[in-house]
């Protein structure tokens, strides 16, 4: 990713900001026309599917975003090969290339950007980036953390994520310019004595990642253990509390910006820095919530439409994750709507009895994040303090998945310093069922003390 080429998009995102309502969905309702002829003229599954209910490519100037089916994670993945616009892009190939590449910040044949995630859905999903593509969604990244980090003199970063493996943060976070950052990845899924040391000796200018690892940091600088000085703070990933953000700003004495973002659309959301506020950018989504009875509502599940990924279109997209909009404008200047509250991952930590004394967890977004070739579905249920289940949904040679499964999961452990005190095991399945009391379905059960 060039600097010029950020730049540009920097400067095409930015032109948005100054422009009212109406001129901005205008901006969307022709990206989206723009978008869906492509999928119609590109992509196999999509002039099929549109087909097969009614809808030819001389309707595209009259559609409506709500007239088109819906489509989810599941028929994605079914229609992997004929939904992507470039065919030499194969469902095998980037598993493949997931596993025997796993450097967050390596291209697909040295082109394309590739993420995976289960989301909180416990379904695996692959979604691709072309370079335009992936240097838009960077762009939309940096409207929420500020130009002035590329401008002035080389910044240390500190991200604290999953970082082993090709997830859509992480590999933003690569892919920023060497020449302009100091960047220091840390695990999410290091012990905290290794975390300590590392930031500790790097003092990072800004610190990002999951606000919960942020919130780490937080009660580590609040307790002692850690001495670190950051003039910026940016979340993403999972929920940033009220908790959370009065611990952060105790700690370090900032504000810190919350961003709201997924593999399917890398920043669908952000804060602006005056007032606080996450504001939805649908001049380059368009997104409809849907209620329980499924239809448009101001509170339901996001179907979104990312309207600058033409390698792999996700057109009317449902996903897991459930928001409200507020009626309230913003006095930032912003004419993007806002955001009142969102739901997405709340699983909980899991915490694990060590060798020795003491405990260390493992994030809930590590497990949502997890991948092997092979694996389509999964659960993590915590039955004991030392005991983790994993039920699986497996395609091909079973035997071989299992094994990957379970030395992907032993990485895991190890980082954790607790491969040889938590007891690990896969149950294969046929199917995985909802919560039976909330109807919802449960990614991660942690075990509950009586």
């Amino acid at each position: 990713m060039s600097i010029l080429s950020i730049w540009q998009a920097i400067q095409a995102v930015k032109k948005a900001e100054s422009l009212d309502t109406r001129q901005v969905l205008g901006l969307q309702a022709h990206r989206f026309r723009k978008l869906l002829k492509h999928a119609f003229q590109k992509s196999r599954f999509y002039k099929s599917y549109y087909s097969d209910h009614g809808i030819t490519e001389a309707d595209i100037d009259g559609i409506l975003p709500g007239d088109l089916p819906i489509i989810d994670k599941n028929i994605m993945m079914e229609n992997y090969d004929d939904l992507v616009t470039d065919p030499l892009l194969k469902q095998a190939d980037l598993e493949r290339f997931i596993k025997e590449s796993p450097d967050p910040g390596s291209k697909y044949k040295n082109k394309y950007s590739v993420v995976h995630t289960s989301g909180s859905s416990g379904t695996i999903g692959l979604f691709v980036y072309g370079p335009s593509d992936w240097t838009l969604g960077k762009a939309l990244s940096l409207r929420v953390t500020g130009a002035e980090l590329m401008l002035h003199r080389k910044k240390r970063i500190a991200f604290i994520a999953a970082t082993g493996g090709h997830f859509a943060s992480v590999a933003s976070f690569y892919n920023l310019p060497r020449s302009l950052f100091k960047l220091l990845p840390l695990s999410i899924s290091s012990s905290i004595e290794e975390i300590r040391e590392q930031i500790n000796r790097f003092q990072p200018d800004v610190i990002t990642g999951y606000a919960s690892g942020l919130n780490l940091l937080a009660e580590e600088q609040l307790e002692g253990r850690i001495g670190i000085n950051p003039r910026e703070a940016f979340c993403t990933g999972d929920p940033l509390t009220s908790a959370f953000r009065q611990r952060i700003e105790r700690a370090f004495a900032i504000n810190p910006v919350n961003m709201y973002g997924s593999s399917e659309t890398m920043t669908l959301a952000g804060e602006c820095k005056s007032h606080h506020r996450l504001h939805l950018f649908n001049d380059w989504s368009s997104v409809q919530l849907l209620g329980d009875d499924l239809k448009s509502a101001k509170a339901g599940q996001v179907v979104v439409t990312n309207l600058y990924n033409y390698t792999q279109p996700l057109i009317r997209y449902q996903m897991s994750d459930e928001i409200v909009m507020s009626d309230k404008a913003c006095p930032c200047g912003w004419s993007f709507p806002v955001i009142e509250s969102m739901a997405g991952r709340q699983e909980e930590f899991l915490w694990f009895s060590k060798n020795g004394g003491g405990e260390d967890f493992i994030h809930p977004i590590v497990l949502a994040e997890f991948f092997v070739p092979g694996l389509e579905r999964f659960q993590f249920i915590q039955s004991s303090p030392d005991t983790l289940l994993m039920k699986a949904i497996v395609r091909g040679e079973k035997s071989s998945v299992v094994a990957a499964i379970r030395e992907k999961m032993n990485e895991i452990l190890s980082g954790k310093l607790l491969e040889q005190s938590v007891r690990f095991d896969v149950e294969l399945v046929d199917e995985i069922r909802n919560d039976a009391k909330t109807g919802k379905f449960r990614l991660v059960v942690p075990f509950v003390k009586l």
